[in-house]
Formats: structure tokens, sequence, C-alpha cells
């Protein structure tokens, strides 16, 4: 089994529902086992598309799953949970990135691990090191919570209330 971190965020309707919808999904697959869930962030929007705010979080699952057969998994839960299609960076329903898979460096046509951006991220970093304080990079081999001191801009707002709704 792998050991997977992934980025969830919604700022489109119903934000709460799309990120309990998609977390339930991704622990009723019987290839995944959720083992935590980070505090969920109001952030602002990465980008320069004008939009609502974001809930964001992160997820630690273990999986059997191959990084393209996770990839194909998560985009069928964010198509069932309800994502249409929208504009780069722009609004989403729900949008759930692989961030990390073990200590894995990756790239194909579909995916790279570790995700390209999340080291420019505190709404991805802050949840990573709320889950695990000793995690490490595996491309730069630095501890997370040292790239969250060497980040250049802030987007989280503030942590919410969040009532996961996982039974």
């Amino acid at each position: 089994m792998s050991r997977v971190f992934l980025a969830l965020g919604s700022n489109k309707g119903n934000r709460e529902n799309y990120l309990n919808q998609a977390i339930i999904a991704l622990a009723s697959d019987s290839k995944n086992t959720l083992i935590k869930v980070s505090s969920i962030y109001e952030t602002k929007p990465y980008g320069t598309v004008p939009q609502k705010n974001y809930l964001n979080g992160v997820v630690l699952i273990e999986t059997d799953y191959t990084p393209n057969e996770l990839y194909m998994s998560i985009k069928e839960i964010e198509r069932k949970v309800g994502r249409t299609d929208s504009v780069r960076w722009g609004e989403r329903e729900i949008d759930i990135d692989i961030i990390l898979i073990d200590l894995l460096v990756f790239k194909n046509k579909f995916i790279t691990i570790p995700h390209k951006d999340y080291t420019k991220r505190d709404f991805v970093l802050v949840p990573l090191h709320e889950i695990d304080s000793e995690l490490i990079d595996p491309k730069s081999k630095n501890k997370i919570e040292n790239l969250i001191k060497l980040l250049d801009e802030k987007f989280i707002i503030k942590k919410v209330n969040f009532n996961l709704n996982v039974n």
C-alpha cells in the first residue's frame, strides 16, 4: 500500500458538502483506507481569476492503486461529486490533487508527483504539516515546516469549523 496525501478544495456551491462527499467517496473505495483528515481552511483563490474564497484541506489515505489508477479514480470521484468544467484556476465544486505518494518522484502526461506547485501554497503545506509534522518533500529533501517558512504569499484566511460526516 502507498501512503498518499491528497489536497481538496471547493469554492462553488455548498463547499462543505462537496468536501464531505469527496472524502466519503475516497473512504468508500475498497482500494483506499482513509487515515487522517486535516483541518479545513478558508483561503483566498490561487491565480488571477476573480472568484469566491475556497475551503481547502488535505487527507491522508493508504491505497493499493498505482499512480495512474489513483489519478483516474480521483477524476471519477470529482465527476460523481459534481465537478463541472471551468477555466484553469477557476471556480470549482470540487478539486482533488495528488500531492505526495510516499517518497515517489514521478511524471507522465497525466500527473506530476510531487504536485508541481504545492510548495507555493500554504493551504496545502499547513494541512500537510498538521497531518505529519515530520513530512519531507521528496525532491528538495526539505521538511514541510521549512517550506512553510519560505513562502512569499499567504492564502489562508482562517481555520473553519468543519463537520466531517464519514461513518
